[in-house]
């Protein structure tokens, strides 16, 4: 299902997205965008986008792939050493759905 029908007839609030960041971010005044202006057009265009990261988003898969698979062999490591007969107790890193992403960011 794609991203704009499941939004199809929601109503957004463009307060944040018309905000002008950079000025804002400098120390300068807090300046709105105009919705029908080039630059109000432009951030209701790049917020409606799929290419907008925010803090919300996943990891990306090859480093999600790369984390999970670095977590296993340290798990599989302890796990060899305690049936070689090592004189220790195992601890394992448990998983959890979202660790990758906490680490990403």
């Amino acid at each position: 299902m794609s991203r704009t029908f499941r939004r199809k007839n929601q109503p957004h609030e463009y307060l944040w997205v018309l905000k002008d960041w950079e000025l804002c971010l400098r120390g300068g005044p807090s300046i709105r965008h105009d919705p029908g202006s080039w630059a109000g057009r432009k951030a209701i265009a790049i917020f409606h986008s799929d290419k907008n990261v925010t803090m919300g988003d996943s990891a990306e898969r090859w480093y999600r792939k790369k984390y999970d698979h670095q977590r296993r062999t340290r798990n599989n490591r302890v796990m060899k050493q305690w049936i070689d007969g090592k004189d220790f107790d195992p601890i394992f890193e448990d998983r959890h759905k979202h660790e990758a992403n906490y680490s990403w960011w």
